[in-house]
């Protein structure tokens, strides 16, 4: 079932030339859809990223090791899956795509403890090569000054979600203590970069993902602390990013998702459209096993 948040239907009254009849012309509806389109392949419990190139669908887990990379279709059941001998990761979090190259981000830190957060840039011509040619673009923070926390999640400088505009690439944190997120951003060329941020964002929640708007927007995805997820759009503005709007999704999911993934797919109806991936998550609570399945959506969002 689709569930619709907005729908309008407007007419735009034209003049034409004295020659032509005055005419009115249908402008394309604002609409946001979202439905769950698949379960994923019993063998992927952990998708943490996904990219749409060439017409299909690519995710990852976050597993250390070799960098695999795996192809789904748009039932969520895998078609084909290419490993990366000459990349090794520790937690790759998101992926990206421009015209030309993919981007692996090996950026998860939910310690904190990273100094030496890296994306890899690999020709899209070369990937499904096992060694294909990369280049590295290693970076760190100028506003960390903390790098010892013993416990997991208890950091402002975890981050999952990364996208590339104009040759630019931007990141993310998930901030588990406020909730917030910062923005920075770098060039897509080898290097090693310090980072201060173009922004923070009062984003009310974790972000997991992210990806860019036919627009030229970035829609980020995430979820609560309580697993209620949600999507927002980031404009930027003279180079500072800000929230446009953000929508919590979780009763249109039917269920709380723990949603991880978000890519750009094409245009449908005129709408842009979207596939994000949730993970398995499973947890003991008050002598009751909660469970989440590991699912696909496509969501539809015209404005």
């Amino acid at each position: 079932m689709i569930y619709r948040l907005l729908i309008i239907l407007s007419l735009l009254s034209s003049c034409e030339s004295s020659q032509n009849k005055d005419s009115q012309e249908a402008v394309l509806e604002p609409v946001f859809d979202i439905k769950k389109v698949a379960a994923l392949d019993d063998s992927i419990t952990e998708s943490s990223g996904i990219v749409a190139m060439n017409g299909s669908l690519f995710t990852h887990s976050d597993i250390r090791g070799k960098a695999k990379l795996i192809e789904i279709n748009a039932n969520g059941v895998i078609q084909n899956s290419f490993e990366y001998e000459n990349i090794s990761i520790r937690d790759w979090e998101d992926i990206a795509a421009d015209d030309d190259y993919m981007y692996i981000g090996d950026i998860g830190n939910n310690l904190a403890a990273k100094t030496d957060l890296k994306v890899f840039k690999i020709p899209k011509l070369q990937m499904k090569d096992p060694n294909p040619d990369h280049e590295i673009m290693t970076f760190s923070f100028t506003d960390q000054t903390t790098f010892n926390n013993t416990e997991y999640n208890e950091t402002s400088y975890d981050m999952e979600a990364l996208t590339v505009i104009d040759n630019t690439v931007y990141v993310f944190t998930k901030d588990w203590l406020n909730l917030n997120t910062n923005v920075y951003s770098f060039k897509n060329t080898t290097g090693t970069y310090t980072l201060s941020p173009l922004a923070t964002l009062n984003i009310g929640g974790l972000v997991t993902g992210a990806t860019t708007s036919p627009e030229g927007d970035i829609i980020l995805c995430g979820y609560s602390p309580t697993l209620s997820p949600f999507v927002a759009r980031i404009t930027i503005k003279n180079g500072v990013p800000e929230i446009k709007r953000k929508i919590d999704i979780t009763g249109m999911l039917g269920t709380s998702s723990q949603i991880e993934g978000i890519t750009y797919f094409g245009m449908s109806n005129g709408a842009a459209t979207y596939y994000l991936t949730s993970e398995k998550f499973t947890r003991n609570f008050a002598g009751s096993q909660i469970e989440l399945p590991a699912n696909l959506y496509e969501l539809r969002w015209n404005e």
